[in-house]
């Protein structure tokens, strides 16, 4: 079973807002995290306002950073964009509008964590599926899958303001 996430950001005029994207496969912090700073490293050339820019334009049957152009999807429509992922809309239908909720309102997803992206601080905040902040990772600390574990390695994990380890 795969776990369904939400990528997105907030606006800094209303940070309980959230503006995000659908991404159907493999939303685990330990995938997800170092996919989105590899993105960002690689497509985006360490912006993170096009990393969002990026996230933002499709809802994603998954992200993948190592994708190209010559990958096809068994399903109809669907098409690759290099350097970000597979995207989940058709190519013939208008993509969805962008998924805008209150970040407390997060329970009533389908989504089992939620990551927004910090352009200003080039940072991830990790959101449970009921919207709790559990922790900050900047991107340039997510580049290495084996760094990404909440919980661990103190130097690379800023917990959330109030969230206890």
């Amino acid at each position: 079973m795969s776990t369904h996430c939400y990528v997105g950001t907030i606006r800094p005029d209303n940070p309980h807002l959230v503006h995000a994207r659908f991404v159907l496969f493999d939303g685990h912090p330990a995938v997800v995290l170092p996919t989105l700073a590899s993105i960002w490293a690689n497509h985006n050339h360490h912006n993170a306002t096009a990393l969002i820019t990026a996230i933002l334009a499709h809802d994603w049957e998954y992200l993948d950073a190592d994708i190209t152009a010559t990958i096809r999807s068994p399903f109809p429509g669907q098409r690759a964009l290099p350097g970000v992922g597979m995207t989940l809309a058709s190519e013939v239908d208008p993509p969805e509008p962008v998924t805008v909720f209150p970040l407390c309102h997060a329970k009533h997803f389908d989504a089992g964590w939620i990551y927004l992206i910090d352009a200003g601080t080039a940072s991830i905040g990790v959101h449970t599926s009921d919207g709790t902040r559990v922790a900050t990772y900047h991107l340039d600390n997510c580049l290495y899958p084996g760094d990404i574990e909440l919980g661990e390695r103190q130097g690379r994990l800023r917990p959330a303001a109030g969230v206890r380890r």
